[in-house]
Parts: structure tokens; C-alpha cells; sequence
């Protein structure tokens, strides 16, 4: 885990419920603290798997889904 910001193991150790949302590049969204946080998809394996976002701003990049994280079921 890699946080652009130095905060990412905190926020990975937060209960967060994903939402799915239709867009491909950025397929989950949740509301976390009045703020929205997104994931986006990057282009593995030249990148990290994963790019965390929080209103729209890149706060950390990342490879291995925080356990924490409830993703939604298909």
C-alpha cells in the first residue's frame, strides 16, 4: 500500500461500504465524512492496481484491497 498523502493506512483501516457505480474506470464510489471517495482502476501492472480518490483528488495508489473495505457483491 502506497499513499500519496501518508494517510492511507488510516483510511484503509476504516469499515468503508463501496457502492458500484456504471462507470468502468472508476467502479466504486462511497460517501465517507460528507466527502466522496472513488476508486479508480489503473492500467496493471505498469501501475498500482487501484488509485483511491477523494473528491476527485488522487490521495493513494494501491495493489491489494484494504480488508476493511466491504466491496459490493456482483
Amino acid at each position: 500500500m502506497a499513499g500519496t498523502d501518508g494517510r492511507f493506512a488510516a483510511r484503509a483501516a476504516r469499515e468503508i461500504p463501496w457502492r458500484r457505480t456504471d462507470d468502468p474506470e472508476h467502479p466504486f464510489t462511497a460517501e465517507v465524512d460528507g466527502a466522496c471517495w472513488s476508486i479508480r482502476l489503473n492500467d496493471f501492472p505498469a501501475e498500482p492496481l487501484y488509485s483511491l480518490l477523494i473528491d476527485g483528488e488522487v490521495v493513494a495508489h494501491f495493489d491489494d484491497w484494504p480488508a476493511h473495505w466491504q466491496r459490493p457483491a456482483r
